[in-house]
C-alpha cells in the first residue's frame, strides 16, 4: 500500500467528517471545532482551558478563541481559577438544554459514517487509529526534542 495514498484518504476522511458535522449543526448554532469543546465539557464537567486543550490536542490559543466565541453564544462561561491566570470553563444552561438535540444530530452523523461497518470493523480501525495517534505523538515529541 502507498503511505502517501493512505495518509491522503485518511487526511481527506477526517475533512470530509468534520464538514458533513459542520453541514448538520451550523442551523442549530454550532461547529464541530465548537461541538468537540462542548461535548468535553458535558462529561468532564469544570475543567481549565489549559486542561481542555490538553485533552482535545488543540493548541491553547485555538481553544481560548473558540471558547471566547462560545461564551459570546451563551454556552459556555469561565471563571477564576485557583491561579488568578487559569480559568474554568463550563457549560452554561442554555448549552445543557441544547445539548440533546446537538447529540441527538451528532449520533445520527455517526450512525451514517459507520453504516455498513461491522463491530469488528469498527474495533480494528479504532485500534488502527489508536496506532497512527501514538506514531504521530511520538514523532512530534522526538521532533521536538522532548523524548
Amino acid at each position: 500500500m502507498d503511505s502517501d495514498r493512505l495518509v491522503h484518504v485518511l487526511h481527506q476522511s477526517v475533512r470530509s467528517i468534520g464538514s458533513g458535522l459542520n453541514f448538520i449543526l451550523e442551523p442549530h448554532g454550532i461547529y464541530s471545532s465548537e461541538w468537540s469543546i462542548i461535548t468535553t465539557l458535558y462529561h468532564k464537567k469544570n475543567i481549565s482551558q489549559k486542561e481542555l486543550a490538553n485533552y482535545l490536542s488543540i493548541e491553547p490559543a485555538a481553544i481560548s478563541k473558540t471558547v471566547v466565541k462560545l461564551e459570546k453564544k451563551g454556552y459556555i462561561d469561565r471563571k477564576e481559577g485557583l491561579d488568578k491566570r487559569e480559568k474554568i470553563v463550563f457549560l452554561t444552561l442554555l448549552a445543557l438544554e441544547k445539548y440533546p438535540t446537538w447529540q441527538t444530530l451528532v449520533a445520527k452523523h455517526r450512525e451514517a459514517l459507520l453504516a455498513n461497518t461491522s463491530q469488528a470493523e469498527q474495533k480494528q480501525l479504532y485500534d488502527l487509529l489508536t496506532k497512527i495517534y501514538k506514531n504521530a505523538e511520538n514523532f512530534t515529541q522526538v521532533f521536538k526534542g522532548d523524548a
